[in-house]
C-alpha cells in the first residue's frame, strides 16, 4: 500500500482504495461506496488538496480520479473513448520517455498530461465499429 494512505479517515481510504485499482468518476464511486454527493465530493476535495489523488476531465467536462502515486500509478497517458466518454489508464511512460518529452521546451515543467482518443473496445463491438 501506497505510504499516503496512512493517517486517512474511513471514507477517504475507502475512496482511496478503489481507485489504487481502478479509475473512476465521482458517481460511480458514490454508487459503490452507498454514500450521499456531499460525501464523496467533500471527500474526493480533501484527498485532492492532500495530492493523494490525481483529476482527469474527459472532453464533457466529467472528472476521473485515480491514485497519485509515483511507486504505485507513475506517470502515464490515458484514453478517452470518443462514444462512452470514459477514461482509461494506458500504460506507464518510461523515465527516458518522460524526459524525451519535457526537451521540447526550456520552461520548468511540473507535469506532463497525454490523453489519446477514440474508440473503445467496448464501443467497437457494440457499434460494430471495425478498425
Amino acid at each position: 500500500m501506497c505510504e499516503k494512505l496512512k493517517n486517512l479517515k474511513k471514507t477517504e481510504l475507502k475512496i482511496a482504495k478503489l481507485l489504487q485499482k481502478h479509475i473512476l468518476p465521482a458517481k460511480e464511486l458514490q454508487n459503490i461506496l452507498n454514500v450521499d454527493k456531499t460525501t464523496i465530493y467533500r471527500n474526493l476535495h480533501s484527498l485532492l488538496k492532500k495530492e493523494i489523488i490525481r483529476e482527469i476531465k474527459n472532453s464533457d467536462g466529467i472528472s476521473f480520479y485515480e491514485i497519485n502515486c509515483k511507486i504505485h500509478n507513475p506517470i502515464h497517458p490515458h484514453f478517452e473513448c470518443k462514444i462512452c466518454k470514459k477514461i482509461y489508464c494506458l500504460n506507464a511512460l518510461k523515465p527516458e520517455d518522460v524526459i524525451s518529452l519535457s526537451n521540447y521546451t526550456d520552461f520548468a515543467i511540473d507535469s506532463i498530461k497525454i490523453k489519446f482518443e477514440g474508440i473503445c473496445n467496448e464501443c467497437k463491438k457494440k457499434w460494430k465499429v471495425k478498425n
